[in-house]
Parts: C-alpha cells; structure tokens; sequence
C-alpha cells in the first residue's frame, strides 16, 4: 500500500512540474514584444488586436503562474517528513485544490477574454504553449524520453 501512495504522489509531483512554464526564452527586457509577436502567430491577430490583448493575457499567465508556484512550495513543505498516509493525502489534496484553483482562474479569463477574441481565437486561446514538449534534461537516448521502452524497476 504505501509503494503505490509513494508511486501515486511522485507522479502527481511529475505532473506539476511538468505543467509548469518553461524558464528559458521568454525572460528579458522585451517580453511583452514576443507575447504579442506569439499571439499575432498563433491566433492569427492583427497587430492592433494583439497589442490590446497582450497585457490581459500576460496576467492570465502570471496568474496560473501563481497558482502552480504556491501549489509547489507547500507540497515541497512536506520533503523532510516521513511519507505516511496523512501526509501523502495532504499531499495529493494539495494538488487537486492547485487543479481547482487553476481552474478558476481560467473560468475568470474566459470573460474577459470575450472582449478581445473572437470565438475562433477563444477556442484556442487556452491550449497556447500546451503542444508537443521537448524532452526534458537529456539527450534523449534509446530510452526514456524518446519514446523507446522504459527500464523495469523489480518488484518487492
């Protein structure tokens, strides 16, 4: 019982680290230029249009932001205990209440994404930067990222 909390709470772990922006690329000085450059690209704005969203849109993203860094830093909380049942359902509840509040943040933007897109660009608007994702911190090799067959660990 306590492998499979063990398993269940190191993938939810993978999960929000996974789903978290990445670091590189959009740092710097002319951030808000590649956001509106990726918005005019991807929802097929005009210039204008996409000038005006910009900035809600960037408090879209530092508000979901927000969210996955609180929900990360109290799951962190829990790294020098000893992994019990309580403390993997705090863990795991810690999650879904992050899912849930994500959520809502969303809920909140789709009303005043309204103003600015039209329905096609709206039905896009949440899947930006969720596409295929590059393997993470290697070189990919025959196995693991890459699709090939994933080392058995052995069962006790």
């Amino acid at each position: 019982m306590k492998k499979i909390l063990l398993m269940i709470v190191a993938v939810l772990a993978f999960v929000t680290v996974s789903a978290q922006p990445p670091m590189g690329g959009q740092r710097g000085g002319n951030r808000g230029a590649k956001t509106i450059e990726m918005l005019q690209t991807r929802l097929q704005m005009t210039p204008e249009q996409a000038k005006k969203f910009a900035p809600v849109y960037d408090g879209y993203m530092r508000e979901l932001r927000q969210v996955r860094k609180d929900t990360k830093t109290y799951v962190d909380s829990f790294k020098g205990e000893e992994m019990t049942i309580k403390v993997a359902k705090k863990i795991m509840m810690a999650q879904l209440n992050g899912d849930k509040q994500i959520i809502q943040v969303k809920k909140e933007y789709i009303k005043v994404f309204v103003n600015y897109l039209t329905p096609e660009q709206l039905s896009k608007v949440f899947t930006l930067g969720q596409g295929p994702r590059r393997p993470r911190g290697g070189h990919g090799g025959p196995q693991g990222s890459q699709g090939g067959p994933r080392p058995q660990t052995p069962q006790n």
